[in-house]
């Protein structure tokens, strides 16, 4: 009883706070650039902090403070110079990195900078793909850019809460219990299929048949779980369960944006590549 009790309050809560978080995050996608610049930045610098957190919590040393500002650097540079300038701005990151990781001398000098660049990459240049989106699709279709980003952010939670839903429902087969002993095969292809939904609002993005616009929800819906996978992979091996909490009921900003990490770069990989614009 108690513990029906609890589930019930932690739902309860879990619940209460998407009804202010979802809204949050739809009023700056769907607001301006800078707006959506801000949601970014949250999300990258809330995101850097709490990986390499929990990084030094199990005694290694990756560089927290540079990486997280470097991190944050990604996604300023793209809205400040558009993708032209971001190959540069890696590079700087790279010998940033290698070099000032010399202070910690040479004691795992290897595993300290590249738990630093990879942590710097994975948030700041994986984060920025919303920006890289807007610009890709260009000023002519704003409004446009706008809605692709919403139906993106709706596939993604689609995704999560039908896989969450069905999963415990009738799920018995497990994804990848090494992984994740939670996900099972039945939530993988349900939260597949709900993430398709957004396609049903195919007259706000005209530019998009509607194989093209389900093609990208496809990839954005796999590349989401792949990326709540990987997430939790880095959580197992830095042997933690969650991230250092910030929204009452859904952990920290890796916890609720870990598929935001995969499913926009993908979309953007997608969009490139389709030439949709």
């Amino acid at each position: 009883m108690p513990e029906t009790r609890s589930r019930i309050s932690g739902l309860a809560v879990r619940s209460l706070s998407a009804c202010l978080f979802v809204p949050t995050v739809l009023l700056l996608v769907a607001g301006t650039d800078w707006s959506l610049l801000i949601l970014v930045l949250i999300i990258v610098g809330r995101g850097s902090w709490e990986l390499f957190h929990m990084a030094r919590q199990t005694g290694r040393r990756p560089l927290a403070f540079l990486g997280t500002g470097l991190a944050l650097s990604l996604p300023l540079c793209t809205y400040a110079a558009g993708t032209g300038y971001l190959a540069p701005a890696i590079s700087i990151v790279l010998l940033v990195i290698l070099a000032a990781s010399l202070l910690h001398g040479t004691r795992d000098y290897i595993a300290n900078a590249l738990l630093t660049l990879g942590g710097t990459l994975y948030l700041g240049l994986l984060g920025s793909a919303p920006l890289l989106i807007l610009f890709t699709v260009g000023p002519d279709y704003q409004r446009e850019a706008q809605h692709l980003l919403v139906a993106l952010f709706a596939g993604i939670w689609l995704t999560d809460s039908a896989a969450y839903i069905c999963g415990h429902l009738w799920g018995k087969k497990k994804l990848a219990p090494s992984i994740s002993p939670g996900k099972t095969v039945v939530g993988f292809v349900s939260g597949t299929v709900g993430g398709l939904l957004p396609a049903l609002g195919i007259s706000f993005l005209p530019s998009f048949t509607l194989a093209e616009l389900l093609g990208l929800l496809l990839l954005a819906s796999v590349g989401g779980q792949l990326g709540d996978l990987v997430e939790s992979a880095i959580k197992r091996d830095l042997g933690v369960k969650d991230a250092p909490p910030l929204i009452p009921g859904h952990g920290g900003i890796l916890d609720r944006f870990d598929s935001y990490l995969f499913a926009f770069p993908l979309a953007y990989l997608y969009i490139l590549m389709i030439g949709i614009f």
